[in-house]
This record gives structure tokens, C-alpha cells and sequence, in this order.
């Protein structure tokens, strides 16, 4: 989930040939109410408005399946996890 616009989530699901829906929440609202977004108090004040490096999986009846949070925005995603996650929706 990103604050990014639609067409940078286009841009970087073809790049990487992704075959699955990205969530762009370009208004902030869904960071928002996930409690991903950055607050003017936080130790990343510099990122104000932005959203935390986040990935979530959900099912197909918007449950979430998996979740991946940090404060950390230089720290990436364990992709091993999120595969695996997405792997299993197939299998449940």
C-alpha cells in the first residue's frame, strides 16, 4: 500500500511483471484508517503524509491474510514472506 499514484503502481507492476493488484491511496485515506501514515510527532517527521513501508495480503473477502509493518523506511520486506502468503491464498 503506497500514497503513490496509480500510475507509478502501473509503472512499477510492469517492471517487475507483477500479476496482482497494487493499492495506490494517492488521498491517504486507507493509510489512514490501517495507521500506516506518517504524524507530524513521529521520528520520520520528514515523511509527513507518507505511508510506513507496509505490505499487506488479503483474501477475496478483503480479509487480511498477512501484514508487514515498519517505522523504518529503509527497511525492506522479508519478498520470501509475502510470497508465501500470497502462495497460500491458492491453497485455502
Amino acid at each position: 500500500m503506497s500514497v503513490e499514484s496509480d500510475r507509478a503502481h502501473t509503472a512499477f507492476a510492469t517492471f517487475l511483471e507483477v500479476q496482482f493488484p497494487l493499492v495506490s491511496d494517492f488521498n491517504r485515506q486507507v493509510v489512514r484508517q490501517f495507521g500506516i501514515d506518517y504524524t507530524p510527532d513521529e521520528p520520520f517527521s520528514g515523511w509527513w503524509g507518507m505511508s510506513r513501508r507496509s505490505v499487506f495480503v488479503l483474501d477475496r473477502n478483503a480479509t487480511v491474510r498477512y501484514a508487514w509493518i515498519t517505522n523504518d523506511p529503509l527497511v525492506a520486506p522479508d519478498v520470501e514472506a509475502v510470497i508465501a502468503a500470497v502462495s497460500a491464498l491458492g491453497s485455502g
